[in-house]
């Protein structure tokens, strides 16, 4: 009897171990072929979430490039006309649909037509100021193979942080570069005839575009003419003078122009 109870506790003994060694066996098969692909997964799927923040980073500072390009903002004081350190408000200066500092392919309007073409950079902010002066300018491209390109001197412009109220093109169009309620950076240290100073603060700057040994053309002086029409009706025009009225000894522009032209 005792042996065979022992014989059958010897049964049990071997069973109970094949089942263990059997269960071990089905763990270690279920980690080797479950475990390590759950952990691939979850390395991929973190792998994956860094890619995603990564792109939206890369994304986000390209946006942030193109906005920086597009504004055009420049708040570094003129180093030549600016009187004051501009406070530019982009939003103040409403822009025109093209860049002005990137295209000159626009067709040409009839002398005397308006063109809004809008700069970032060049004024400062102003409302509700007194204007009672046209000061008229001469400027053309220094720098590239046109002298006479719109692009040129708009982009030199930005360059210097100076800008005028109005360009007048050689066929006579009048591109609106800022708002005439802002101060525009065009006339820098000057004085009129009666003794004011800071003659940004209540003029307009006109700038016309052509060369020092040029002259106006014949559709500038009538743009010139119908622009200074305009500005009398809005404004108590007391003076209409050139820069180097203004600046003598410092500015010699307009250059050449001929005064019994201009209807002052």
């Amino acid at each position: 009897m005792v042996a065979g109870y022992n014989e059958s506790m010897q049964k049990r003994k071997i069973i109970i171990i094949a089942g263990f060694i059997i269960l071990l066996v089905a763990i270690v098969f279920a980690w080797v072929i479950f475990f390590p692909k759950k952990s691939i997964n979850i390395t991929n799927n973190k792998q994956e979430t860094i890619n995603n923040e990564q792109q939206i980073a890369d994304n986000t500072q390209n946006t942030e490039e193109i906005d920086n390009k597009q504004s055009g903002l420049d708040n570094n004081p003129s180093p030549a006309d600016g009187d004051q350190s501009p406070t530019v408000n982009a939003q103040e200066n409403k822009k025109s649909a093209t860049d002005p500092s990137v295209t000159d392919n626009e067709t040409k309007s009839s002398a005397g037509k308006i063109v809004d073409k809008f700069i970032s950079w060049g004024f400062q902010k102003s409302d509700g100021r007194k204007i009672d002066t046209i000061i008229i300018h001469s400027s053309y491209d220094a720098l590239g193979d046109d002298p006479y390109s719109i692009s040129g001197i708009i982009a030199e412009y930005k360059q210097y942080g100076v800008s005028a109220h109005y360009l007048i093109a050689r066929d006579g169009t009048i591109y609106h570069l800022v708002a005439d309620k802002n101060i525009a950076y065009h006339a820098g240290v000057s004085e009129t005839p009666d003794g004011r100073t800071n003659v940004n603060n209540f003029s307009i700057g006109v700038e016309m575009v052509y060369t020092l040994d040029g002259k106006f053309t014949s559709d500038q002086y009538a743009a010139l003419n119908r622009l200074i029409a305009s500005l009398k009706k809005q404004y108590s025009i007391k003076y209409i003078l050139g820069h180097d009225d203004i600046a003598p000894g410092r500015k010699t522009d307009p250059w050449n122009i001929e005064w019994n032209k201009v209807d002052k």
